[in-house]
């Protein structure tokens, strides 16, 4: 028996529980191997401990002993292989065509066995790194904080180091039921949720414009309140500070490197889940607005990567477009034009999209001085304005909305299926800045010079589609888009309240996320989905 440094945090009188976990990762229990033991059922968060100081390139999750051979020919210096099948044999020789060796852990379902072997001789020319020094790694865990929602449901939010640039930080949430602290029950779905633009997880999905989350106001909430585990991610540039004034950090941010953050951040997802029993599998990816765009790019990153290094299980694009039907659109041109607008900018110097600050001063009049007069439009007081930004039509589609609104002429007086109070607190609550070079690569896809390679890389997209979308917002228009994939199972969710029109007045873009019944026409159909997926 032994007990081990590992990845620089003492774990003191862990120690493996019998040779049958040594056999079932594969090593021989010789002097220069150690090994831990992790109870997931420990009252004390033992995995947060594990976790918290984990430092890595990439995290490879494997089923089987096949996955498992196939990925130690595919990990590269600085990766970390996981496993959950107890009938590796200690005969097995746990090394890659090129003799390099690897930190591992096995899973039986019980406990979690660590070995310390690192990787060791491997070839300078890989094309996945060279990085052998933990600190010099890519990625590494920060903090993991957890918080109460409820007497059952807690909140846990976990910072990671993506790279070595100032704003390289991501913030992980995740949501789940529980039996006791730090013990998450044995869920019957699983979902990772991306945000849009200007927002983060907290803004549109766990407080949209309320202070204490619910299972009628909060999707995070309801669906794990219905045993869906819920993770999540607040995308680096979320997190830059308002008062910044040096975005050159920005320069190259763009759709790319938001969907390596988020592919990295599924995989420790799948890591966490597996220390909690919930198995390591992949998971289903849900993106909203932005996030949806960023969902399909990712899916289509996996499609180029061997099938050992994927971790998404399915896709939930919600309420957005990739693909105009008509190749004429008049929408896909406008779009086409926002991109190249922001491609102009870049080029310009202006790294940064600074929407968030001016969505925050209209919240903020709308609250302090709702009869006052609108700087941003002369005839309308602060809270007409207010109105006006969720309800009015946008170019984004035939009369698209962020939210359904009522109208006295032109006048925008109320809204429809959302409470006023939480649209301005959303609002208060926004990221204020977003890398301008998002806009110009991320809507270049629907460009019509690119619409065949668009339609093409959408057909290399294998795994099940759910479509959930709002006919006031992209609505149907997204269909088209989900249908191009290659899956043979695409399922489509349209929440209407007006199938027979004014579409102005219909279901919003973010009525999805924020309607007092959004429960029960748009969180039931989703959780339904991820049960049986």
């Amino acid at each position: 028996m032994k007990t081990l440094k590992m990845f620089s945090r003492m774990f003191t009188s862990l120690t493996l529980a019998g040779m049958a976990m040594i056999t079932a990762i594969g090593c021989n229990d010789d002097d220069e191997q150690d090994y831990i033991t992790i109870d997931p059922e420990a009252q004390d968060g033992e995995w947060v401990n594990f976790i918290e100081d984990l430092s890595f390139e990439s995290i490879i999750l494997t089923q089987n002993q096949e996955d498992l051979n196939e990925a130690l020919q595919q990990a590269a210096e600085g990766d970390l292989i996981f496993f959950e099948d107890s009938n590796v044999r200690k005969t097995q020789n746990l090394k890659n065509a090129n003799g390099s060796s690897f930190s591992m852990a096995g899973f039986d379902g019980e406990q979690i066995a660590i070995s310390t072997k690192t990787i060791a001789n491997f070839p300078s020319d890989t094309s996945r790194g060279e990085k052998t020094n933990k600190s010099n790694r890519s990625c590494r865990i920060l903090e993991i904080t957890r918080s109460s929602l409820s007497t059952n449901i807690a909140h846990y939010q976990i910072m990671v180091r993506m790279g070595n640039g100032p704003y390289d930080v991501v913030r992980v949430h995740r949501v789940v039921r529980e039996s006791q602290k730090y013990r998450p029950i044995r869920t019957e779905g699983n979902v990772f949720m991306i945000h849009g633009s200007s927002q983060d997880f907290d803004d549109i999905f766990l407080r949209p414009g309320v202070e204490n989350p619910d299972a009628q106001n909060s999707s995070p909430f309801y669906l794990a309140s219905n045993n869906i585990d819920v993770w999540g991610i607040d995308l680096g540039w979320t997190l830059v500070p308002l008062e910044t004034t040096d975005f050159s950090s920005f320069q190259n941010w763009g759709i790319t490197k938001d969907a390596g953050h988020v592919l990295k951040s599924m995989a420790i997802a799948r890591l966490v889940r597996g220390l909690t029993r919930q198995g390591f599998g992949r998971m289903n990816l849900l993106g909203f607005s932005y996030g949806a765009g960023l969902t399909y790019n990712a899916a289509i990153q996996e499609t180029q990567q061997h099938r050992i290094l994927r971790d998404i299980k399915g896709i939930i694009p919600t309420d957005f477009v990739m693909v105009y039907e008509q190749n004429d659109s008049p929408f896909a041109a406008g779009t086409c034009s926002l991109s190249q607008m922001s491609e102009t900018a870049h080029a310009n110097g202006e790294y940064q999209n600074a929407n968030g600050v001016g969505f925050i001063t209209v919240g903020q009049a709308a609250l302090d001085n709702p009869e006052g007069d609108s700087p941003f439009a002369p005839g309308l007081s602060n809270y007409q304005f207010a109105l006006a930004a969720a309800s009015g039509p946008q170019p984004n589609g035939p009369d698209w909305h962020f939210l359904g609104g009522q109208f006295n002429g032109q006048i925008p007086t109320g809204l429809t299926y959302t409470e006023e109070e939480r649209w301005y607190k959303l609002l208060l609550s926004l990221a204020p800045y977003m890398p301008t070079y998002i806009t110009a690569e991320g809507f270049k896809p629907v460009c019509p010079e690119n619409r065949e390679n668009t339609i093409a890389e959408l057909g290399e997209i294998k795994v099940p589609v759910l479509y959930l979308g709002a006919q006031g917002g992209y609505g149907g228009d997204g269909v088209f888009s989900a249908r191009l994939t290659g899956s043979s199972d695409v399922s489509v969710e349209i929440v209407t309240k007006l199938p027979n029109g004014p579409r102005i007045l219909d279901y919003g873009h973010a009525d999805l996320f924020m309607a007092n019944d959004a429960a029960e026409v748009a969180w039931k159909p989703l959780r339904n989905w991820l049960v049986n997926h």
